[in-house]
Formats: structure tokens, C-alpha cells, sequence
């Protein structure tokens, strides 16, 4: 992440050994050891406005995304689509979720030609839900499902951050808001398929048994994305991590209500929005830094990705499962708590 730093700071056009040390402070303490960008400093190069705060650079920044939206979508859709172990002329319906752009024909419609879908199925593109929205798919997939046997609804979350990292203010160069935005978001796409009464063929990994939310009031300025001519503009409130933490607790006890769960007695599979974040939920639900290991594994290997990041998470706590050697299944809990979030 030092290098990354180094990087971005000279697209930037504000390598300075001031900017660079503070730019590393903030990269050691992120917990975030690497990520995945699609974009690096040479989409700097030849566009000035690109390189200058403010300057109107929405067209092109939509440009670097479109393209490889599409490609890791797709890769991720195939995956997906490979673990269930059905045909993808049985997928009924088409979810695609992301922040870090927008195109037309829009998503949906790219991934359905780029996959060879069916004309038929039902799609949906979904923008600005932010890093509670992988979550939200899988609720939402699971609704879609029970309402006929036959549906099986592919969700698909991409985001390629790296287009929309935006310029230091020249005003205020050790701004920590522009720093964090820039170093804690990586680029990546994950993929799942949601239906019920799985065939003989298809191979269930996880099981949704219910859905909660809770909307937390006045905090809507805590997390902030809007879209302007220079881009898409992220702002992080240093409050985050606290209101995370004060509310996740109840919240899970909401969740767990009624059944015989307990925070000792499940997996946990929690949105890494940040490192500050991750210890806000570990405190604030009293868990063991043990119980959040797959959480930060995707942090660290990751960083915050946004939408697809929680898939991320369950994907490796999927991993870990499988490879448990006869005799220690109990390592790993058959049930798990899947926890995103977004201030609004």
C-alpha cells in the first residue's frame, strides 16, 4: 500500500515528501496490505483535467468504467453461474449493483448480452446503493425466489472505484477525507445465484433464513456520494466507525430474536468498510478478533470494494468450510450473520 500511495500521489501531480508521508501514515494504519485496480496512474496521462481538482472529468471517468465493468462482471457472473451447476438459459432474473458508474445501454443489458443470456429473463440495474448493496441483493434475490420455484436469480456487483479516485485539493492537500476516499476503495465484481428447492444438479452453499434492516436517523451526512462534472465525489464522516458501533449490537439482537443464536454461536460475515469500522462491530457486538478473521482477510487483501465486498467475505468463509479437515466442522457454525451498511 506504500507504493500505492507513491502511485497515485505522482498521478495526482503532488508527490511532495509531505503529501507522500501523510498519504503512508494513512495507508499503514487502513489495515488494507493490497487491492485490485483496474485503473492506475497512467489514466492520468493526457487529460489534464483528469489531474486537476474540479475540472470537469465525468465523461471520461464513465468511459474507464464501462469497459471493465463489463469484463469483470462478467468473469463474476460465469463463476457464479459455475458454482450453482445449472444452465444460464435457466437464469429468470438479473440483478447488477453499482456506485462507481453508469452507462447505455446499462448494465444489465451488457452482462445479459456478454453472457449469452435468455431475451427473456427479467433484469434490473440498481446505482448509488453504495456498500450495503451486495447485501441488499441477496435479500432482495431471496423474495424474488420464493415466489415461484422455478426462478433463479443471478445478482452481479461491480465497482471499479479507481475510475472516480479524484484529485487532492491543492488548497488543502492533507485534507484526510481525500486521502482515505482514495486509498481504502479497491476495484473488483462478485456474483451469486439465488433461487429455491434446488435440483439434483444445482449445489446450495448457503441458505438466507431471514432478513433485517434498521434505519438509523440523522446520519445521512455520515456517507456521502454525489455525482458532479469531476465525478463521483465521496465524503466519510470520522464518526462512522462510533454510530456503527453504537447500533450494530441491537441490531444483530433484532436479527437474532426469537431464536436461539447467540454472537458466540455464529459465523460472522461483516461488511469491511474500513478498519476503524470492522473494530467499531467487534466491540460493539462483543465478539473475539477471531470472529471477524474472514472480514478482515478481505480488508487486507481487498480493501473496500463497495458493493461486492460482503460477497467477498462469503465466499471465503465458503473457502475455509471446504477445506476443514473430517472431524473439525465444528470450527466453522452452520449458521451465519451477514451484516452491511449505510448511513443515510
Amino acid at each position: 500500500m506504500s507504493e500505492f500511495a507513491k502511485t497515485i500521489l505522482h498521478g495526482y501531480g503532488v508527490d511532495t515528501p509531505e503529501v507522500r508521508e501523510f498519504s503512508a501514515r494513512i495507508c499503514k494504519s487502513s489495515g488494507i496490505l493490497k487491492k485490485h485496480l483496474a485503473h492506475g496512474r497512467e489514466m492520468y496521462h493526457g487529460d489534464p483535467n483528469m489531474q486537476t481538482y474540479g475540472a470537469p472529468s465525468l465523461d471520461k471517468r464513465l468511459s474507464l468504467f464501462t469497459p471493465e465493468a463489463i469484463k469483470i462482471g462478467a468473469l463474476a457472473a460465469e463463476r457464479a453461474i459455475s458454482d450453482w451447476g445449472g444452465d444460464k438459459s435457466k437464469i429468470t432474473h438479473l440483478i447488477t449493483y453499482s456506485t462507481s458508474g453508469m452507462t447505455t445501454p446499462a448494465l444489465d443489458m451488457q452482462l445479459i448480452k456478454a453472457l449469452g443470456l435468455p431475451q427473456t429473463v427479467k433484469h434490473f440495474w440498481v446505482s448509488l446503493m453504495g456498500c450495503h448493496a451486495g447485501v441488499i441483493g441477496l435479500r432482495t434475490a431471496s423474495e424474488i425466489a420464493q415466489a415461484d420455484a422455478t426462478f433463479r436469480v443471478l445478482v452481479v456487483c461491480v465497482e471499479i472505484n479507481s475510475a472516480q479516485a479524484q484529485p487532492l485539493n491543492p488548497a488543502h492537500l492533507l485534507d484526510l477525507n481525500n486521502h482515505v476516499v482514495s486509498i481504502i476503495f479497491g476495484d473488483g465484481a462478485a456474483g451469486v445465484v439465488v433461487g429455491t428447492e434446488p435440483a439434483e444438479h444445482e449445489t446450495p452453499i448457503f441458505e438466507i433464513d431471514r432478513c433485517h434492516t434498521s434505519y438509523i436517523p440523522d446520519t445521512d451526512f455520515h456517507i456521502t456520494a454525489r455525482i458532479s462534472q469531476s465525478g463521483l465525489v465521496a465524503t466519510l464522516n470520522k464518526n462512522v466507525p462510533v454510530v456503527v458501533g453504537q447500533n450494530s449490537g441491537k441490531f444483530v439482537a433484532q436479527l437474532l430474536q426469537g431464536s436461539e443464536l447467540k454472537p458466540d454461536s455464529v459465523n460472522w460475515a461483516v461488511h469491511p468498510g474500513g478498519k476503524a469500522v470492522v473494530d467499531a462491530v467487534e466491540k460493539g457486538c462483543g465478539l473475539m478478533p477471531e470472529q471477524l478473521r474472514w472480514t478482515r482477510y478481505v480488508l487486507e487483501n481487498y480493501a473496500n470494494m463497495s458493493s461486492p465486498t460482503i460477497l467477498f467475505v462469503l465466499d471465503k468463509l465458503r473457502d475455509d468450510a471446504q477445506k476443514l479437515p473430517t472431524g473439525s466442522e465444528h470450527l466453522i457454525h452452520p449458521w451465519t450473520v451477514v451484516l452491511g451498511f449505510v448511513l443515510e
